[in-house]
């Protein structure tokens, strides 16, 4: 039942949010805005305490989204299956740099190769077998079919020449996240960048939630500074008020959930399945 139930949540979290917005928008027509007549200082207090409350509503939501990732089938999974695949690569341990050497060797090719072929390059006109530079030059028309070409033709093969300029420094710079046999075998892949395996789930909690250090200076600043006294009478529009902006923090923390939900299963699980692939690749080479 608990499990139907989150997935049914999750694959309707959108529309839930939705109507949590329309609710506040709703609700919102049952009151008057207008200006509170505080002072500074009490603007200042409410507002921080405002945000307090909404960092920590952000912050649990987000917990709840990491831990529902870690608990999804698919992620289980994968996580079982890297063991596994890791398990079997350990005998050949001392061959696995190897296979990481070749690797960053073909992939620093092949994304060359691409950003060069775009300019209409040829890498091998420009590097070795062993990915050394062989050449500099990157002009495909001289000076003098530039003047030729007239003033727009000129232009554009002025533009041409630019561009294949740029493909070819892009090509000489590019940094390569290089593959080792710890960051296939550990926890942690940008399609630009094939071996950043990106963060592990320390990692993103730790800086989604590097708003802490702040939190607590707001903190004490609040409870330090500011004291509060009674209301003389229950202000009905008041408490209608605070249950809106309540509402709408739990509308961001769905948000925040969800995100860090599909961070976990997608993101994070697809690092794993390439790290699979890739050790499932060292394998059959032996």
């Amino acid at each position: 039942m608990k499990k139907n139930f989150t997935e049914l949540f999750y694959k309707n979290v959108h529309y839930i949010t939705v109507v949590l917005i329309s609710l506040i928008y709703i609700g919102g027509s049952m009151i008057m805005i207008s200006k509170t007549g505080r002072s500074v200082s009490e603007i200042v207090g409410t507002g921080l305490l405002s945000m307090i409350v909404g960092f920590l509503i952000n912050g649990i939501f987000r917990q709840i989204g990491v831990q529902r990732g870690d608990e999804d089938e698919k992620m289980q999974a994968t996580t079982r299956l890297h063991s596994q695949t890791v398990e079997k690569a350990m005998p050949y341990i001392d061959k696995l740099d190897s296979f990481c050497q070749r690797e960053n060797a073909s992939t620093r090719k092949r994304l060359r190769g691409g950003i060069l072929l775009e300019a209409g390059m040829d890498y091998k006109s420009y590097f070795d077998d062993e990915g050394k530079q062989i050449c500099h030059e990157y002009r495909l028309y001289s000076k003098e079919d530039v003047k030729s070409a007239g003033f727009f033709g000129g232009m554009s093969l002025k533009r041409k020449n630019h561009q294949r300029k740029k493909a070819l420094d892009k090509a000489v710079t590019l940094k390569l996240n290089q593959l080792t046999p710890q960051a296939l075998t550990s926890w942690g892949g940008k399609s630009e960048n094939p071996f950043d395996f990106g963060k592990s789930k320390t990692k993103y909690t730790r800086g989604q939630n590097a708003t802490d250090l702040v939190l607590r200076l707001l903190l004490a600043i609040v409870f330090g500074y500011f004291g509060v006294s009674l209301v003389g009478e229950i202000n009905v529009a008041s408490i209608i008020w605070n249950t809106l902006q309540i509402v709408m923090y739990l509308c961001g923390g769905v948000i925040q959930m969800y995100s860090a939900y599909v961070w976990v299963t997608d993101t994070y699980r697809g690092t794993i399945m390439q790290k699979i692939d890739l050790l499932e690749r060292f394998l059959h080479t032996l």
